[in-house]
């Protein structure tokens, strides 16, 4: 009875998804690091085969979410391949409310051969019409189709209904498009160049849900003041093609590489910029026909001192700011590319005068989080662990149950432990296997778990949620010891030899 009240209270203080205790500031290991309070659900990885043919194609990169109908537990996952060449996968995903998981019953790759092909498809968005636009984060001068434009580096809209392409929107501009976001107005886009010199843009449609033409502007003025819209060229084929020769004569704002912009819930517009180490936010006089804006740093640029489990410690927010998405609360996740390749959320209310920084995660080895959306009910989120190390070999479960290795690209659904999967089963916990003893339980001040029995040879400790912590490998011992001082207060399970059983509790 009073197991079952620490757990309660336990998740009661977990209610959003923000809600999460910073996991302590480390180096990359072969696993995902991510707090004790959520879960995790693998969904696809590299090589896997798809339903229609084929099969996942490798550097998984944004992960858009199209709900049907507004649905948090039924829609389409986008997800865009950072490759040459190029692609975007749709999955059509739904949550079983029974097992408490997404399961998957169509995946199909989409066909890009209608506008000519496409490549290394980096970040995105969804529309608020619900399609996908998929961003070519490399450009060229070559024409090899004979239509006047640049092959490649555009904005490509897709529709996740029936998985083909709607158009590559030359009137946005041609350049290394990692990024975009639109407006809810359905008219106004806000999108950024990753190149150095890198630039924004605001693309302002002449219809709305029509991205087909409209005016282009790009920002020049300070990163910490006020600055103009300046109009572009962008309705001849050679106006279009030459975007950024346009912004640099016009004498545009120079950012190193603009990785994301997403619109806040309070207005303004964010974006990343990976080079400059720092995520600045901007005010726009007006979406639509406003020529000013109002910019200054948000995040970054700076150290910040981290309230772990363990205590505090001051970390340099470092360079690499890539992806960007809202939460419900109205907190910003921030996915690192490059440097510690952590996973940031800086909280609602954040400024840097009174800073409000967590970590929630690190990528493992070798690897960078990408993508990054929600469900429209934010109990959900869905994200890609991008090229890690092949010979990551230690494994974690997932909330299915499924024992899962960081040696290739994965596409991740996560969210609190009792929102995905279902807890273990306290009560089936074998306590007293005939031919494995460990002790002490309850675990006191030191922290060290003797385990006596015949023949050990491995020794797993899992949370509840069976996500594996720790794992030991040995060679048909007959006693070993824990030592657990790392861990906190709480419950947990101890799996010996893949069979025996042990609830552990830790003082």
């Amino acid at each position: 009875m009073v197991m079952c009240l620490i757990i309660g209270n336990s998740y009661l203080q977990s209610q959003n998804i923000g809600d999460f205790t910073s996991i302590n500031p480390m180096a990359q290991t072969e696993q995902f690091a991510f707090p004790s309070t959520h879960s995790f659900q693998k969904l696809v990885e590299v090589g896997d085969a798809l339903t229609e043919g084929g099969i996942m194609p490798i550097n998984n990169d944004f992960t858009g979410y199209v709900p049907i109908l507004n649905s948090s537990a039924n829609g389409f996952l986008s997800v865009s391949s950072e490759n040459r060449p190029g692609g975007v996968t749709i999955f059509d995903i739904n949550f079983n409310t029974s097992s408490k998981l997404w399961e998957t019953t169509l995946s199909q790759a989409v066909d890009f051969s209608p506008v000519f092909g496409t490549v290394r498809n980096c970040s995105g968005t969804v529309t608020p019409w619900n399609t996908i636009i998929t961003s070519e984060e490399s450009t060229t001068t070559l024409d090899e189709n004979s239509d006047g434009y640049n092959d490649y580096g555009w904005n490509v809209e897709v529709d996740p209904v029936t998985k083909t392409v709607i158009a590559k929107h030359w009137a946005m501009g041609n350049f290394a498009h990692e990024n975009i976001v639109v407006h809810p107005n359905e008219r106004t886009a806000y999108q950024g160049a990753d190149s150095n010199p890198g630039y924004l843009y605001k693309f302002v449609a002449n219809t709305a849900q029509d991205l087909s033409s409209g005016l282009l502007y790009v920002y020049s003025g300070s990163k910490n003041g006020s600055g103009n819209w300046l109009l572009l060229g962008n309705t001849t084929q050679s106006e279009r093609n030459s975007t950024l020769l346009q912004s640099a004569n016009l004498g545009a704002t120079i950012f190193n590489g603009i990785e994301d912009v997403e619109i806040g819930p309070d207005g303004w517009v964010y974006f990343a910029v990976k080079g400059e180490g720092q995520v600045y936010r901007f005010n726009d006089s007006h979406p639509v026909s406003g020529t000013t804006a109002t910019m200054e740093t948000f995040v970054g640029n700076t150290s910040y001192t981290i309230a772990h489990e363990f205590g505090t410690t001051l970390v340099d927010w470092g360079n690499g700011n890539d992806n960007l998405a809202f939460d419900g609360d109205g907190n910003l996740w921030v996915l690192q590319d490059g440097g510690k390749e952590y996973i940031w959320v800086v909280e609602s209310g954040h400024s840097q005068t009174n800073p409000k920084v967590k970590i929630f995660g690190i990528s493992p080895i070798g690897a960078e989080p990408t993508g990054i959306t929600f469900s429209p009910d934010f109990k959900y989120l869905f994200m890609s662990i991008q090229h890690p190390s092949q010979s990551n070999a230690a494994s974690q479960i997932d909330a299915a149950g499924n024992e899962i290795h960081f040696n290739k690209g994965t596409v991740l659904v996560i969210a609190l432990n009792e929102n995905l999967g279902k807890v273990l089963a306290i009560n089936n916990v074998n306590r007293n296997p005939a031919s494995i003893s460990v002790f002490p339980n309850p675990l006191g001040f030191e922290k060290i778990l003797n385990i006596y029995g015949k023949n050990i040879n491995t020794v797993e400790l899992l949370s509840i949620t069976g996500r594996l912590l720790k794992k030991r490998v040995f060679n048909q011992i007959d006693n070993t010891e824990l030592k657990l001082n790392n861990y906190k207060s709480g419950i947990y399970i101890l799996r010996i030899n893949s069979k025996h059983t042990f609830k552990i509790v830790i003082k």
